[in-house]
């Protein structure tokens, strides 16, 4: 087996395969559902990246190897009413970075996340946000991300 990976952007064909990745990150980090409310949640996810990449809302690109997939990243362009640090209200969300834990630490996700910044700069967009797991941090501190801390985002589950 070759070190060498690809990276292509990810196409309607790949479905499947970003369901399944956000499914792994999500293991990381929280309880999973099971049953009927996993396979909900699979169609709900389905819908999300076909209804998002065919309006130009998301975009993930994949790294491969010799056609085995080995990690992911997600970029959603989303909009909130402009204010004065964001006069347009556009801002990127980087999502859905993972790669396979055997494959961590050998630069696979800073280049997924060259290829993310080339999104954004296309696009003309000047505010990029992200939520960092552990795991993460490190690799978008090296980017120059910094913690909110004057972040009040609250949060009611109903």
């Amino acid at each position: 087996m070759t070190n060498m990976y690809s990276l292509r952007k990810a196409t309607l064909d790949d479905i499947e395969t970003l369901v399944d990745f956000r499914i792994e990150f999500l293991k990381d980090i929280q309880e999973m559902p099971s049953g009927k409310n996993l396979e909900n949640f699979k169609d709900n996810l389905r819908n999300f990246f076909i209804n998002r990449m065919r309006s130009d809302e998301f975009i993930a690109w994949l790294a491969i190897i010799e056609k085995e997939v080995i990690a992911t990243s997600g970029l959603s362009f989303l909009q909130r009413p402009p204010h004065f640090g964001n006069l347009t209200g556009y801002f990127a969300y980087i999502m859905n970075m993972y790669t396979k834990p055997e494959w961590r630490r050998k630069g696979i996700g800073s280049a997924l996340l060259e290829k993310i910044f080339g999104e954004i700069k296309k696009k003309g967009i000047k505010s990029v946000v992200l939520h960092a797991t552990p795991i993460g941090q490190p690799l978008y501190e090296k980017y120059g991300f910094k913690l909110n801390d004057g972040d009040k985002e609250m949060i009611m589950k109903l």
